[in-house]
């Protein structure tokens, strides 16, 4: 009963985040999951909506309810054309709520539906005066004038060209303390991540909520000892890739297909027998937000799991979750024999929407321990480019979930994409925790390799 359940919530998930063609009108997303949200600010969310008919579609005006505000394309869409429908959500009272704003176009009688969801702990102090309205354009958010200075722990003087990576959600700018320490920048109210890093010192990563009250911080930053000289600030120098006696028997041919598109063989791979390597059980959990959108994120990311399927067995079990602003099963458990139906679910990821990673995370894990290998390889593999919204304050919560499951032979192994540094900082402390092994994917020649050499490590005969 419990699993008839699962499946059905499942399938609902799938349902409201899948794109949507209502009577010619695709709907690029149907939903905006906001997630619990401590101090509550509106803002403008924005989804696509194409014109896949013969005819040109208009979408037409009407009253909407007080908590809603909508800007709809002021023409009609053309044929194979893409517009922008601008929403501002605008609700009273704290607490969770799920409320479906109602549109009509002129290629149908019956309306389409775009849902708000999420927890709204408090409303921040400053949201009367920083919310967005379409009927007063001229309207400026209030902005102010953030600092944030960079100190040495120990003499108390600035450090200057220290990176400074600003983060909010999945969104993330960076930059460099001038020669007081200091960054200063036109901000908008908010809960932001501050990472900062430099040669010489150990970085460090705060969260910080910045109005136009509490608009300046000071973060100091410890030397290293000179015997640390091998640690490296970068995660990605950090962890670097670990080529022992076990990945010696592979060969190039391994990884020879570095395109999306190849020839589907079912062969069994000479470089990853039977013999010398254990049965794997990998949920592959693919962050498919508009942040992964790009030839250094999805893109490579792509190569890398196709490398993979061709060079796994018969014996090799494959399950890919997605998620943004909901997860889905884009792909259930499959024998890797499947190459041809693994491949084409690969080449379908598209990126859009938000991040919410905390959740799918818990869902992979229960699929993985429902194909447990008890003499096997069990992971999850994580591939984002670690922009995860609505997590803060619950990291700890999580760290502590991949560790205890670690302790059950379920393990979290992370690639990272992209160049958001915190983002591949956390990612790196998930795999640490969670037993697993993180690589950073930068180039080609990584797609076309790590994460294969990180299975074949895995799973080795001891």
């Amino acid at each position: 009963m419990k699993k008839g359940i699962f499946i059905l919530l499942l399938l609902i998930a799938s349902l409201s985040y899948s794109q949507t063609n209502h009577k010619g009108l695709l709907l690029e997303r149907t939903v905006s999951n906001f997630g619990k949200v401590k101090f509550w600010m509106s803002r403008v969310d924005t989804f696509e909506v194409t014109n896949t008919s013969n005819k040109i579609i208009y979408i037409l005006k009407q009253k909407q309810p007080l908590d809603f505000g909508v800007k709809i394309p002021k023409m009609g869409i053309a044929p194979g054309k893409t517009e922008v429908i601008e929403v501002i959500f605008k609700p009273k009272l704290k607490g969770k709520f799920s409320r479906k704003l109602k549109l009509y176009h002129s290629g149908a009688l019956s309306p389409f539906f775009y849902e708000f969801k999420g927890d709204i702990v408090d409303f921040d102090s400053f949201s009367k005066i920083a919310c967005p309205s379409f009927s007063s354009p001229g309207l400026k958010i209030n902005e102010f004038e953030m600092k944030i200075t960079i100190i040495d722990s120990i003499n108390g003087q600035p450090i200057k060209n220290a990176l400074v990576e600003l983060s909010k959600g999945e969104d993330y700018k960076q930059f460099y303390s001038n020669k007081e320490g200091v960054v200063k920048r036109k901000s908008r109210i908010g809960l932001f991540f501050v990472y900062t890093e430099i040669k010489g010192y150990k970085s460090k990563s705060i969260e910080h909520y910045f109005n136009p009250i509490r608009k300046e911080i000071t973060i100091t930053l410890v030397p290293l000892e000179k015997t640390d000289s091998l640690a490296e600030i970068d995660i990605e120098l950090k962890i670097k890739p670990v080529l022992s006696s076990r990945a010696e028997v592979i060969t190039k041919d391994v990884f020879q297909y570095t395109s999306l598109d190849f020839p589907i063989k079912n062969d069994e791979s000479i470089e990853f027998p039977v013999s010398k390597y254990v049965k794997n059980n990998i949920v592959f959990l693919i962050d498919v937000s508009s942040s992964m959108r790009g030839k250094d994120r999805l893109d490579l990311l792509k190569k890398s799991m196709i490398q993979l399927t061709y060079m796994l067995r018969e014996i090799d079990k494959i399950t890919i979750i997605t998620y943004s602003d909901e997860s889905q099963v884009a792909l259930k458990t499959k024998s890797a024999k499947n190459k041809e139906e693994i491949v084409k679910v690969i080449n379908s990821l598209k990126a859009l929407g938000s991040t919410f990673g905390g959740k799918a995370i818990r869902k992979a894990y229960k699929i993985l321990d429902s194909e447990f290998l008890i003499e096997g390889n069990n992971q999850i593999i994580l591939a984002t480019d670690g922009g995860f919204n609505g997590l803060g304050r619950s990291e700890g919560q999580l760290k502590r979930l991949v560790k205890r499951k670690s302790n059950k032979k379920l393990h979290f192994s992370t690639l990272a994409f992209g160049n958001n540094k915190r983002g591949k900082e956390l990612i790196n402390q998930l795999s640490i925790e969670g037993g697993g092994i993180y690589r950073y994917i930068k180039t080609e020649e990584d797609a076309s390799s790590k994460l294969n050499l990180m299975i074949m490590e895995q799973s080795f005969f001891e």
